[in-house]
């Protein structure tokens, strides 16, 4: 048997890893006999590892956010990376806005119970460990159920220019909120 379950072919472990990138400049990978590290090419000057500093928690704003959500922004993309990640804490009822992601977004939920729909599509329950792929343009919104917190780690690729990797439109009504 191989290391992967009977129920993932390649094509869905392709699709489901989609939205996580990783940097060359973490591969180690050499392309035409350059290496694809940054700054070995002559510069002198080599990236470190070294520990970001923790940015304060930023409370979700309310044209974006019904009820009461809490953001932890990790990495916003250093150097070669395009990669923002974000730990998201929402309380019961509370949910994004309609939005979307230029290049997709991959949800992780660490905490609670959490529900996911893309516009026109079934509504999908999260739970701890579960991993949520949203394609590039797909209308969506994710939160918490009315029972529960619900914690997740958020992932998208930046498009590289500025904040051009979020789309954000309407708040999610009670109506579509409570729609099953």
């Amino acid at each position: 048997m191989s290391a992967l379950s009977s129920n993932w072919d390649r094509r869905s472990v392709l699709r489901a890893s989609a939205g996580v990138s990783v940097p060359a400049a973490l591969t180690g990978l050499t392309f035409s006999g350059h290496s694809a590290y940054a700054g070995e090419a002559g510069s002198g000057a080599r990236p470190t590892t070294e520990k970001l500093p923790k940015q304060p928690s930023a409370k979700g704003p309310a044209e974006r956010f019904t009820g009461d959500v809490w953001v932890d922004n990790i990495t916003a993309g250093v150097e070669l990376s395009r990669l923002r990640a974000s730990m998201v804490r929402f309380s019961p009822c509370a949910r994004t806005a309609w939005h979307r992601h230029v290049l997709g977004q991959t949800l992780h939920v660490t905490e609670g119970i959490g529900l996911v729909r893309a516009r026109g599509g079934k509504l999908i329950v999260m739970r701890p460990g579960d991993t949520i792929y949203t394609p590039p343009g797909e209308w969506h919104w994710h939160g918490a159920t009315r029972e529960h917190f619900m914690i997740h780690l958020a992932m998208v690729d930046t498009d590289g220019e500025g904040d051009g990797a979020t789309e954000w439109g309407d708040l999610v009504t009670d109506e579509e909120y409570d729609r099953r």
